[in-house]
């Protein structure tokens, strides 16, 4: 590396480790202000924490690994989400603030009644707070060190392991000091530095491309001689050529079906945690809204094109998710260079950060303090909650090594959990939903993700496409919304004296609870909303490529009519309640 770039590096991570910690004694020293930041947080600063979480080392390689393997609608594998955030905006993020809890596994015993709320509580803590936050840790690990084995020369071995996962384990052990000394805040506060010197890298990066390559004309001409076709790169429209392969038929997936089976359905997990932390119900739902916009108009474009200019300038690579890092070591001169190497250690430590806090408040809450020690004093479940970090990185940090295809881990973690979606909704919106539907979607979603590539392919009957991602989520999503229906109407509803605090405290509203509580409020409108919510974003998502790759004037057409859709949706966002009910939290 040039002097210059490990300058820019060096200066980096200390102002990444000084902020975390200098932000980490605005903490009290309690479970709150640990996890949730002493529930003190703006609404922009909340988002832009979300955003900066959800942009890991591994989200840039991913989406141009997708634009070289299916072209740009691939991304529609993801840009589902723009669809569940706004329906997260109208009917979730202000409920979540609204039941003052401390993590999401908590809501379980806030709803549910009885042993069956408590067993899922706790199983909730171990899936998701554990398993599958060491998933995550582990493969945003192996991302970073697909980037640095790609752009630094590195020697075959560092302390006896393969030099990029030695220089990945160093950075992580950083991330871990701040994470464990500051909580939230330090956590939040190095978010939002790390998400604008992330999106600062990526965007230079995306301009130095498109300059290298000569704009769009250039692209196209440029992606011939590669060997690629371009109408089958460039397109944002998806055609039904081929059948279930076809862009079309994935489309028409994920957004009939797939958006609303997912379990980010309502924020949940480390968004939830964001939202806990947001100063009232107001600013969460505006930190949400803000969160949509950024995760999906924002941060996408600069990716896809680096991916596009990759594949003209490379050519062919074996591993498409190579074709990122690999532009930066073409392009990039130094100084610049280490301004993109430390946006990857932004996007790499903000995701991080992120997981240890929210897995530790799940583990420390949901699973020792609920069972094991019920009497911890808050400033116990600190000291409890640290050690709980050091636990999850020293896992996640072994699991790391066995990671391989970053899209296979991102499209498991996405699989395993389809269908909870449903059950997400209806537990805020139904009240008849118990503990049993939970559980009963769970356990349809894990089984579904490994039983039915078996029976597709031992059978023959069905086209083999619906055993991958998104078509199996779509499938697990549409068995199991009539089981655990089934199942719920089968057993005893949760305890009315439950039902009666949790509306009290969380008022939900809608024709679901009105058999009990006849004042529930209305949802009159919010359906609409949300259409044209996301019809805004999409169109802002959508005009941003028109004005990149052309036609232009139509794209700008396009982002002039989702801008005024999005005026029109601005005061339709929810209100706070005018008397909040007491801040009565029935367990840890």
């Amino acid at each position: 590396m040039h002097p210059i770039d490990l300058t820019v590096l060096v200066t980096w991570l200390v102002l990444s480790v000084g902020a975390g910690i200098w932000a980490g004694r605005r903490s009290s020293h309690t479970a709150e202000g640990f996890f949730a930041a002493d529930r003190s947080l703006p609404w922009w600063v909340v988002g832009t924490s979300m955003v900066a979480t959800t942009f890991a080392a591994d989200t840039p390689l991913v989406v141009s690994g997708l634009v070289v393997s299916r072209g740009i609608v691939g991304n529609w594998t993801w840009w589902w989400l723009g669809a569940a955030g706004l329906a997260s905006v109208f009917l979730f993020a202000h409920l979540w603030r609204r039941a003052q809890v401390l993590t999401d596994a908590e809501l379980t015993e806030l709803r549910y009644s009885g042993p069956p709320a408590a067993f899922l509580r706790g199983l909730k803590a171990v899936w998701f707070g554990g398993l599958m936050n060491i998933l995550t840790i582990a493969w945003v690990m192996g991302a970073m060190s697909k980037v640095l084995a790609v752009v630094l020369d590195l020697p075959p071995t560092l302390l006896g392991l393969p030099s990029a996962q030695a220089v990945v384990l160093g950075l992580f052990l950083l991330t871990v000091v701040y994470t464990t000394a500051s909580g939230l805040f330090g956590v939040v506060a190095t978010d939002v530095i790390q998400f604008v010197v992330a999106m600062l890298g990526s965007i230079t990066l995306a301009a130095l491309a498109w300059v290298r390559v000569g704009g769009a004309e250039g692209l196209s001409e440029a992606l011939t001689t590669a060997g690629f076709t371009p109408s089958n790169h460039l397109t944002l429209w998806p055609t039904f050529e081929g059948g279930w392969s076809s862009d079309g038929a994935l489309v028409g997936t994920v957004l009939l079906i797939t958006w609303w089976g997912s379990k980010q359905i309502d924020g949940g997990g480390y968004l939830a945690q964001r939202l806990f932390a947001a100063k009232d119900e107001r600013h969460a739902t505006l930190s949400y809204l803000w969160f949509t916009v950024a995760n999906l108009c924002l941060r996408p474009w600069p990716w896809i094109m680096v991916g596009l200019v990759g594949m003209a300038l490379l050519g062919p690579l074996d591993d498409p998710e190579r074709y990122y890092p690999a532009m930066m070591q073409e392009l990039l001169p130094p100084g610049l260079f280490g301004l993109l190497l430390a946006s990857f250690l932004a996007a790499f430590m903000s995701t991080i950060d992120t997981q240890l806090n929210w897995g530790s408040s799940v583990l420390t809450r949901d699973l020792v303090v609920r069972f094991w020690r019920p009497r911890a004093t808050t400033g116990d479940q600190v000291t409890i909650g640290r050690l709980v970090i050091l636990t999850l990185a020293a896992v996640g940090a072994a699991a790391s090594m066995y990671i391989d295809s970053l899209r296979g881990a991102w499209e498991l973690a996405f699989s395993v959990t389809a269908g909870l979606g449903t059950v997400y909704i209806a537990r805020w919106y139904w009240w008849r939903t118990n503990a049993y539907s939970e559980l009963t979607a769970m356990i349809v979603a894990a089984v579904g993700t490994f039983t039915l590539p078996v029976i597709i392919g031992s059978t023959g009957w069905f086209p083999p496409e619906w055993a991958r991602f998104p078509f199996n989520a779509a499938i697990i999503t549409l068995v199991g919304l009539p089981i655990w229906i089934g199942v719920t109407l089968a057993t005893r509803p949760t305890e009315r004296s439950v039902l009666d605090h949790f509306q009290a405290l969380v008022h939900p509203g809608g024709p679901g609870w009105r058999r009990l509580y006849p004042d529930a409020p209305s949802l009159k409108g919010v359906g609409l909303r949300i259409l044209v919510g996301s019809i805004a974003v999409y169109g802002v998502l959508m005009g941003t490529g028109m004005v990149i790759l052309g036609p232009v004037w139509p794209g700008l057409a396009v982002l002039a009519a989702a801008t005024l859709l999005g005026l029109w949706i601005l005061p339709r966002l929810p209100m706070p309640r005018e008397q909040q009910a007491p801040p009565e939290v029935r367990s840890a």
